[in-house]
């Protein structure tokens, strides 16, 4: 056969193939399923106390084609907790395992996630191979100043900054007025480091206080402050456990939770930059709060400064948490918890008495247990 005859011959079987598959009835796409708003709560409030488990429940299976679209997988819900049951991730930079291989807390506690309110869960990024909680931000209107400013706080410059120790935004949704931001999942806070069942030195836990105070600093000097700054509110990437085996390396502390923060612009002089309500609302039930009250939040609450009330929640969990047995660090948590804000250091007068201290002082000294706190 010629080979023009068998050009002509694929050009007809090509032809019909082709019309053969025009012909065939189309098959609808699939349409992705989205959450019902009116099935989600209703602003942040409604969110907090979902803390019956089968309304939590409930509430995050809403929310779970969204989240699987974004390629987050929740964690399994198991009594009490939340559990993940893949293998390790990938290193994120964020957190990493204790170097004590015998009794490694970091191994032990790495699966399990603990929820204290409604609006957080622990999920895996399927893509990134990476763990995360999901903290729900915005809802009916509320939580803007929120998201405002941790978004400002993870985008650069600010992000790039050293002593910039935010816990940084790595993903971001919105559906309708909802936000929800996914954030590095960290094991130990700094309060827990304190812990004497943990074999932290006096040393391990005082230059984690030496990076708390830096990234307040930050804070301070960009005009933000906290008004929930105790002690469980930092993050810290692993446990040196220098009483196990001595650490040359010191993990890296990170802020969280800006949920009360509030900002001012450059152009505000200081004598404005005052806050009149508790930073939970005038509404919320103190009962509620769990933590202790600083003088200028106790009775009719007056304008007052948010970088005294900071120091002041972070001086007084130090006093009351970590007693490092010299005299004069324990003197200095003691100071930043006196009544009258106006006699309370700056987070950088802080910063620079821990600097002169540790620079004067020899490691060996402080190589030693934590001394319990009796209440």
């Amino acid at each position: 056969m010629p080979a023009s005859y068998s050009y002509i011959h694929i050009g007809i079987l090509t032809a019909t193939t082709l019309a053969c598959l025009l012909s065939l009835p189309s098959s609808p796409l699939k349409k992705k399923r989205v959450p019902q708003r009116n099935k989600l709560p209703s602003n942040l409030d409604a969110w907090r106390w979902t803390q019956d488990d089968e309304e939590y429940n409930t509430v995050w299976d809403e929310l779970r084609p969204l989240l699987e679209q974004h390629g987050f997988r929740l964690w399994r819900r198991a009594f009490g907790h939340q559990a993940q049951d893949d293998g390790h991730c990938p290193c994120d930079n964020f957190l990493f395992l204790t170097p004590d291989k015998t009794r490694n807390l970091s191994i032990v506690r790495w699966r399990n996630f603990l929820r204290f309110n409604g609006l957080s869960h622990a999920a895996r990024n399927v893509h990134a191979r990476r763990d995360v909680v999901l903290r729900v931000v915005t809802a009916g209107g509320e939580g803007q100043n929120h998201l405002r400013i941790i978004r400002r706080l993870s985008s650069p410059p600010d992000v790039l900054m050293s002593n910039n120790h935010i816990l940084p935004i790595i993903y971001d949704m919105t559906f309708q007025d909802i936000s929800i931001l996914a954030f590095p999942k960290l094991i130990f806070n700094v309060q827990e480091a304190m812990d004497t069942d943990i074999a932290n030195t006096v040393e391990d836990v005082l230059y984690m206080i030496v990076q708390a105070f830096e990234g307040v600093g930050y804070l301070h000097r960009n005009l933000i402050g906290h008004r929930d700054l105790f002690l469980n509110n930092f993050m810290v990437g692993w446990m040196p456990m220098s009483l196990s085996g001595r650490s040359l390396t010191r993990p890296r502390v990170y802020i969280i939770d800006f949920e009360t923060a509030v900002d001012f612009s450059d152009d505000c002089v200081e004598s404005e930059r005052l806050c009149s309500e508790h930073p939970f609302g005038n509404d919320f039930d103190l009962e509620d709060y769990g933590r202790q009250l600083a003088p200028e939040l106790s009775g009719d609450i007056q304008p007052y400064c948010p970088f005294k009330l900071d120091l002041w929640q972070l001086g007084s969990d130090l006093r009351d948490n970590f007693q490092t047995g010299v005299l004069e660090l324990d003197q200095l948590w003691s100071s930043l918890a006196l009544p009258v804000p106006e006699n309370r250091m700056t987070a950088g007068d802080v910063l620079a008495f821990l600097d002169e201290y540790l620079r004067k002082t020899p490691s060996y000294e402080l190589d030693r247990p934590i001394t319990s706190v009796v209440q």
